[in-house]
């Protein structure tokens, strides 16, 4: 199967080197968009080439990848003649099923789906709507694959990748916070690292229980994770980071 990306952004990039890591051949063809990653990963790459235009990439490809922002997408695809047996798998956050089958014309066949820059190291979860077996299968060799029955299902899980950026700053936080105190700025990002690691792994590991119930068991009464916690809590951090989604939640729903 040959693998066409409109886009050649984070995701992309992430994407192409995932499958790279996994040793696979599949031909791939990046558009030129942004000249400078595409280099780079023809560059890295024996099987990725550079398409002269996003149209040679929708000519030259099985499954055509839409990797670009929301506000240029409905301009790239104006401009693209899709055949009826393109695959499309929209990567675009918002833009819904039935409005991407009316901009790809006469594709019919198209999948959403958000993945996140960890599938560069095939660590991945990758929400999918609707099921469709090849592209469940190439997410699965990036990490895992989460397919969806609805799309109004599908949307949350995309406004849960919204929270990546703030968990990198939460952690930035404290280790600011240690070395403003005279911690070494290496050693305070690799135990924050190897603590935040070891917390998904135990989370991972007691797969039964709730993140609430994870949250009760990592504190002790009185003890020093109960006063950070209650101190969030009573300040309303923890209300305004629920805001904050129902405020994604709605830019999305508009945008479809």
């Amino acid at each position: 199967m040959a693998i066409g990306f409109i886009g050649c952004g984070t995701i992309t990039a992430a994407i192409v080197s995932g499958l790279g890591a996994a040793d696979h051949n599949e031909k791939i063809i990046i558009s030129p968009r942004n000249a400078a990653n595409a280099a780079r990963l023809a560059s890295r790459f024996a099987n990725v080439e550079i398409g002269r235009s996003n149209q040679c990439v929708v000519d030259a490809a099985d499954l055509v990848v839409l990797a670009v922002r929301p506000k240029v997408m409905e301009d790239v695809l104006a401009e693209l003649r899709f055949r009826p047996e393109n695959r499309l798998l929209s990567l675009v956050a918002g833009t819904s099923l039935a409005r991407l089958k009316q901009l790809a014309e006469p594709c019919q066949h198209i999948v959403r789906a958000v993945p996140i820059p960890p599938v560069a190291l095939c660590a991945g979860p990758t929400a999918i709507y609707p099921h469709d077996e090849a592209i469940v299968h190439l997410f699965d060799r990036l990490g895992t694959s989460i397919v969806l029955d609805d799309e109004d299902q599908f949307d949350l899980f995309t406004v849960s990748t919204a929270t990546m950026s703030a968990h990198f700053a939460f952690t930035g936080v404290v280790t600011s916070w240690m070395e403003r105190r005279g911690v070494a700025a290496d050693k305070a990002r690799h135990f924050m690292n190897m603590m935040m690691r070891g917390l998904a792994d135990a989370a991972s590991a007691a797969s039964g229980a709730s993140f609430a119930e994870l949250a009760d068991e990592y504190q002790t009464r009185g003890g020093l994770n109960e006063q950070v916690r209650t101190h969030l809590e009573e300040n309303g951090h923890y209300a305004a980071f629920a805001d904050a989604l129902d405020a994604i939640e709605t830019r999305l729903e508009r945008a479809r």
